[in-house]
């Protein structure tokens, strides 16, 4: 059922400078590439990019990344003047309710941050503009990552960069409660249970082992493992009841150890912004996060943080079911009035090296090759951590998982729903697993 990489598909992003290859192309089962030919044959000019206009421009956030893209939006009105631009940080528990808002009274805006699980949803329904015919936005430079934001012979969305799912470890309080760092190359799940019960133990309380996610990153890890993966190629449900059924077990022996949060801690924690979280607060040890976030996570909560692959069924690293994945995306609301002007802001933000000394790699390791020979220099020491840890894991990518199918965008939520069904004993894992199961098939069913 699984994506499998290809010698050449391997070698579709050998970005300069890292020494390894990252995959983003080729593999989204969503349709070919669009053309990065240039804009010679674009519908919207590249002409128009810096006449007068006023964009709303809207990215979920937190506290790094506000104050970078504020500093990089100034800049950019600084040197055009007759674009002015409303800047909108939302908090990502918030920020997708507010979008489906505006589109449905249209007042969508003019750049939004895209995620993956919500490609198919907007692009598929006609709310997002196909930017290959968008002069301002050079497309060459960026050309091996397009497929992932392509549908239907459609961009929707340009990557901003790439990460890849793990677990944060707070160095700092693994030394506190005198509990040896794991084995993220050996490590099972019951080894991370064990580990997480006995830092809270060894805390008298104080914190707890580990915080949990339990969305559809957690599961897609977990279902890899077992040979399956949330959705086909074809937009289909690609995993079997059982498979999700043991998933609920797990969660439910993780939360019967002691080790992870309590019931109502989980529900607040994955709402929560990321300083507001277990982790970013120093009240959990170990906190699952995408790669490009250890920076924030590491100024919230003051501490030594790391990052480390995700435990296995089988205790192997080339068994971890990890990926790939385009950390977010740039996107251009099918209602603005000014896409050569959005265009150019977005490729300011993907192309400019200037841009790229303030972003970093907060965004995702940069695809265009210029930019990341400028950004590797600058990075932090947890941003090295980060753009380390995907050279450590390339060996173990398998797969990529395919673009989720319009209509399940909501299918974390729907995961962390069930999740709490079975932590706070209103379900069994059984049960859960084919509530979780109804619901995504009734997902698929109404998009159809």
């Amino acid at each position: 059922m699984s994506q499998q990489l290809s010698r050449r598909q391997f070698g579709l992003l050998a970005l300069s400078g890292l020494g390894t290859t990252f995959l983003l192309a080729g593999c989204s089962g969503t349709g070919a590439p669009v053309s990065a030919g240039g804009s010679t044959a674009s519908a919207i000019p590249s002409a128009d990019a810096f006449k007068a206009a006023t964009l709303n421009f809207e990215w979920w956030t937190n506290p790094v990344r506000t104050a970078y893209t504020n500093t990089l939006l100034q800049n950019f009105q600084q040197a055009h003047s007759a674009v002015k631009i409303n800047a909108a940080p939302g908090e990502w528990a918030t920020y997708w309710t507010k979008l489906s808002t505006q589109v449905a009274g249209q007042t969508e805006p003019d750049v939004i941050q895209m995620d993956q699980a919500y490609i198919a949803e907007y692009g598929g329904r006609g709310s997002l503009m196909d930017m290959s015919n968008i002069g301002s936005i050079d497309l060459t430079p960026l050309k091996s990552s397009l497929a992932d934001g392509t549908l239907n012979g459609k961009l929707y969305g340009i990557p901003t960069g790439i990460n890849a799912y793990g677990l944060l470890v707070n160095k700092t309080l693994f030394q506190k409660a005198g509990v040896p760092l794991p084995d993220d190359k050996t490590w099972t799940w019951n080894d991370y249970i064990s580990t997480a019960a006995k830092l809270k133990q060894a805390s008298g309380g104080a914190f707890t082992g580990t915080n949990w996610q339990g969305g559809d990153g957690d599961l897609q890890v977990w279902l890899h493992q077992h040979g399956q993966q949330l959705y086909t190629d074809k937009g289909k449900i690609g995993f079997t009841l059982d498979n999700v059924t043991s998933w609920f077990a797990m969660v439910k022996k993780l939360f019967a150890s002691g080790g992870s949060p309590s019931p109502d801690q989980f529900s607040n924690d994955i709402a929560a912004s990321v300083q507001q979280t277990l982790f970013g607060t120093g009240k959990a040890a170990m906190g699952w996060a995408w790669s490009n976030q250890v920076t924030a996570f590491q100024q919230a909560s003051g501490d030594d943080v790391i990052i480390v692959r995700p435990p296995s069924v089988a205790g192997s690293a080339s068994k971890n079911g990890i990926f790939y994945k385009p950390s977010m995306y740039w996107s251009i609301g099918a209602q603005s009035k000014y896409p050569a002007q959005a265009g150019a802001v977005i490729n300011y933000f993907l192309n400019s090296t200037e841009a790229a000394k303030q972003q970093l790699a907060e965004r995702g390791v940069p695809v265009n090759p210029e930019v990341l020979k400028v950004v590797k220099p600058l990075l932090s020491k947890t941003d090295q951590l980060g753009v380390q840890y995907l050279q450590d894991i390339k060996s173990e990518i398998k797969w990529v998982p395919p673009v989720p199918p319009k209509g399940t965008s909501t299918g974390a939520a729907v995961a962390q729903r069930h999740t709490e069904d079975v932590i706070f004993a209103r379900a069994t894992p059984a049960a859960a697993a084919a509530g979780f199961k109804l619901e995504i098939e009734g997902l698929l069913a109404s998009a159809s």
